[in-house]
C-alpha cells in the first residue's frame, strides 16, 4: 500500500481586534491567535487588525508583541480600520491572487472585510470562505445598551454588507460562543504552560474579575469567561464541534433601539428567502474545551 495522503493546512487570514496584554481587556482574541498558530491544520498567512476591543494602533502593537511571545514574529501584521485601508487592500490582493485558497477568519468588527469586498467585489467569489465570530441568532443580548453582539454593534453597516456580499459565510454567534468557558481554575493552570500561558493566565484572571464586577447579576459570567473567538477559529478545521443551520441573516443598521441586531430567518415557512450563510446553533462544549486546553498546553 502507498503512503497515506497528507492534507495540506488550510490557509487563513485572521482579522482581529486583539486586546490581550492591555490591563483589564478582553482576552479571547489573544487565545484565538494562539489557537490558530497551534492548530496543525491551519497556516496563518496574515493577521489584519481592526478597532474594537482596543483602538487599532494598540491592537496592532499587541498583536505583534503576542506573536513574538508565541515565537511567530514572522507572521505579517497589517493595520486596518478605522485608521487605515491598507489591511482591506491586502486582504483583497491576496484573496484575488489565489482564488479558492484563502479563508478569512474575522473575530472583530467586520470593517476590514466589508472594505475589502467593496474595493474588489471579486473577493466574494474568490475567497474560500469567511468564518465570522459575530451576531446573536437564537437568543438576544438582553442588554439595552448593546442590543447587538459587540462585533456587529460596533459596525452594523459592515456586518450587513458582508451578509449581502454573496461570499460563502459561516457565523458563530454569541448564543453559542458564550457556552464555551475558561474558568479561574483553567486560567491558573495555564501558568505552568510556558511563557504564553503565564501571560494568558494573568490577563484571564483580570478579565474574569472585570466581568464579575460589571455583570454582577449575570450568573454565567461569575467565575469564568467566554472563549468566543477561539471557537470561531476551531471550527475552521473542526466544523463538527458545532451544529450548523442554513439561514438568511440581515443586520439592523438604522434601528432606534436595535443597533447591530442580527435577524436570522431559519427558512421554516413556505417561500423562504434564499439562505446567505450557515449559522452555529449548538456546540459540543466539552469537546471544544478538551481541544482548546490540549492546544494551549502545546504552546511555548
Amino acid at each position: 500500500m502507498g503512503e497515506p495522503l497528507t492534507r495540506e493546512p488550510m490557509r487563513i487570514i485572521l482579522d482581529t481586534d486583539l486586546a490581550m496584554g492591555a490591563p483589564g481587556s478582553d482576552i479571547d482574541d489573544g487565545f484565538a491567535l494562539a489557537l490558530a498558530l497551534a492548530d496543525p491544520g491551519l497556516r496563518v498567512e496574515l493577521v489584519t487588525t481592526v478597532g474594537g476591543n482596543s483602538d487599532v494602533v494598540t491592537s496592532t502593537r499587541l498583536t505583534r508583541e503576542l506573536l513574538e511571545v508565541l515565537g511567530r514574529g514572522d507572521v505579517p501584521v497589517v493595520q486596518g480600520a478605522p485608521a487605515d485601508v491598507v489591511a482591506a487592500e491586502e486582504i483583497a490582493r491576496r484573496v484575488l491572487a489565489e482564488p479558492g485558497q484563502l479563508t478569512i477568519v474575522a473575530i472583530g468588527p467586520l470593517t476590514n472585510v466589508a472594505r475589502a469586498l467593496a474595493l474588489a467585489p471579486g473577493v466574494a467569489g474568490a475567497v474560500r470562505e469567511v468564518v465570522v465570530m459575530g451576531g446573536v441568532f437564537l437568543e438576544q443580548t438582553n442588554v439595552a445598551a448593546m442590543p447587538g453582539e459587540y462585533n456587529f454593534w460596533c459596525d452594523p453597516e459592515a456586518a450587513q454588507s458582508v451578509c449581502e456580499s454573496g461570499a460563502r459565510l459561516r457565523f458563530v454567534g454569541l448564543d453559542v460562543t458564550r457556552q464555551v468557558r475558561l474558568s479561574r481554575e483553567d486560567a491558573r493552570a495555564l501558568e505552568s504552560e510556558g511563557k504564553f500561558g503565564r501571560i494568558a493566565a494573568r490577563h484571564s484572571e483580570a478579565w474574569i474579575d472585570f466581568q464579575e464586577r460589571v455583570k454582577p447579576r449575570e450568573a454565567i459570567e461569575q467565575g469564568s469567561c467566554a472563549l468566543h473567538d477561539p471557537l470561531a477559529v476551531a471550527v475552521v478545521t473542526r466544523p463538527d464541534l458545532v451544529t450548523w443551520t442554513e439561514a438568511h441573516v440581515a443586520v439592523e443598521t438604522a434601528g432606534r433601539v436595535t443597533r447591530g441586531v442580527a435577524v436570522a430567518d431559519l427558512l421554516m415557512w413556505e417561500n423562504p428567502p434564499e439562505p446567505n450563510c450557515r449559522i452555529a446553533t449548538a456546540v459540543d462544549a466539552p469537546a471544544f474545551r478538551e481541544l482548546f486546553l490540549e492546544r494551549m498546553a502545546a504552546l511555548p
